[in-house]
């Protein structure tokens, strides 16, 4: 089974589900983790898909760190079937860190995006780590290394960036790569093999970032580098890495 751990779905911005799906199918792609979008609050329309449709889609909610209510929001969404995660930046000048652990305790998923790269978040993340060592914490898009890091693999050894792989709730998602190089994505190749070494073949999964991918033969052309042997993991990890690792982490089957 291949699962889609990270794309895009909505109706005022990207695309709906509709042509998700679509995408989904010519892809031979079976599930999917339906990511809100930055900016986005209103999360009934991700919220309807899943609830309709649950054996394939789960749902990755935003709430608005700066609202009032945004403790009760979390916990209503806690308390949803639609619901599985939260998706929250992390950035040394966002004052949000007390509710991504809130996030946590409630038991959902953190889907983390790092605008300035996790290379430049590593105590926040240790700290969250540590305080939740039953708790999932997704870093998207390998962590988000910048156009401004010539070399990702090193400047993520020089933070630490790796260390924080010995905490167990630690997922690194595959994800994001078209956002600073160019297909087939060779400057990343080192900084993939790197966090496989560390995280091994349970903590990666794949996401196509769909539709900021791009066309659906790009999001196709993206999996079969992952599942083509392109990507410097071993070849008996691939089926873990495309889909049994986000079955079980959202979806709740084995891996």
């Amino acid at each position: 089974m291949i699962v889609d751990s990270y794309t895009h779905c909505g109706i005022s911005k990207y695309l709906p589900v509709e042509d998700v799906s679509a995408t989904m199918d010519r892809a031979g792609v079976h599930r999917a983790v339906l990511a809100q979008h930055l900016g986005e609050f209103d999360n009934s329309y991700i919220q309807g898909v899943v609830a309709a449709n649950p054996d394939r889609y789960a749902g990755v909610c935003l709430v608005d760190h700066q609202s009032e209510t945004v403790v009760a929001d979390l916990e209503s969404l806690a308390e949803s079937p639609c619901c599985q995660g939260v998706r929250w930046p992390i950035a040394p000048e966002i004052d949000n860190l007390d509710l991504v652990s809130r996030t946590l305790d409630l038991g959902l998923i953190v889907v983390a995006y790092f605008p300035e790269s996790i290379a430049a978040c590593v105590a926040e993340v240790s700290r969250l780590l540590e305080a939740h060592p039953d708790g999932t914490l997704v870093a998207s898009h390998l962590g988000n290394p910048t156009e401004n890091q010539p070399d990702p693999l090193q400047d993520f050894q020089q933070a630490g960036v790796f260390e924080l792989l010995s905490a167990d709730g630690l997922v690194i998602q595959l994800s994001g790569m078209e956002m600073t190089t160019g297909f087939p994505h060779q400057r990343l190749h080192a900084l993939v093999a790197e966090f496989y070494s560390s995280a091994g073949p349970t903590r990666l999964t794949w996401g196509s970032n769909f539709p900021v991918v791009g066309s659906a033969a790009d999001y196709v052309a993206e999996l079969e580098l992952l599942v083509d042997g392109q990507l410097p993991v071993p070849r008996e990890a691939i089926p873990a890495i495309a889909g049994g690792n986000a079955e079980r982490i959202w979806f709740g089957g084995q891996a």
